[in-house]
């Protein structure tokens, strides 16, 4: 097993899924991997937000102060988790328009073979927590990566009466948004993060060009 690098790619509004996203910094680096935390663009105005509040003033002032994501982040990592708050059982927008952005990665199957996850936040129990993270992992199969989630074998896993997914790390905020990220929640996002830099010391990239197959005889 090697050293890992792992890239988390973070979209936040009241901060729940950035509490999940440094959890799982703490996972990853409990392994030994080298991390890199990464924010999303978000666009203006939303719709979703209520941007008066003191928790989503205090929470975009620290989110802002990250660096924005890259390419040449998903390039650098062994494996990737990304993660944003639900939409109707859907991906943020601005994380999906990060996805878009790196579409040259798919053409030149840069991410083959490399390990990805995700995580996500919704108001409630039933609100589309775990469609969401199956509109998470669905990238990660077209770029050709593999699929890391979290075992039963995680005790939190077992007895979270909130949020937690064998398909990824979840929190459940409550429809105004003020239940915080509780301890198995953060056990289990901390576990999806060294599952992960542990898949990913092991898994060795295989890179190999999407336009070079389309093209050949």
């Amino acid at each position: 097993m090697t050293a890992s690098r792992v890239t988390i790619v973070v979209d936040s509004r009241y901060g729940s899924t950035l509490s999940l996203a440094k959890a799982i910094v703490e996972g990853a680096e409990s392994e030994g991997a080298e991390v890199r935390l990464r924010r999303v663009e978000i666009s203006e105005p939303e719709f979703s937000v209520d941007d008066q509040r003191p928790d989503f003033v205090a929470a975009q002032k620290e989110y802002r102060e990250l660096p924005r994501s890259s390419a040449e982040d998903l390039e650098w990592a062994r494996g990737i988790i990304w993660g944003s708050p639900t939409r109707y059982g859907l991906m943020s927008t601005p994380l999906r328009a990060f996805i878009d952005e790196v579409a040259p990665l798919w053409r030149q199957g840069a991410l083959i073979g490399k390990v990805g996850a995700a995580f996500t936040s919704t108001g409630g129990m039933h609100s589309g927590n775990e469609m969401t993270l199956l509109s998470l992992l669905m990238p990660f199969m077209q770029h050709g990566m593999i699929l890391a989630g979290v075992p039963h074998s995680v005790p939190e896993l077992v007895r979270t009466d909130k949020g937690g997914s064998p398909y990824g790390a979840t929190t459940v905020t409550g429809f105004d948004g003020n239940r915080p990220v509780d301890e198995n929640e953060k056990a289990i996002a901390r576990a999806l993060g060294a599952r992960v830099a542990r898949l990913s010391g092991w898994v060795q990239p295989e890179p190999a060009s999407v336009e070079v197959a389309a093209y050949s005889n």
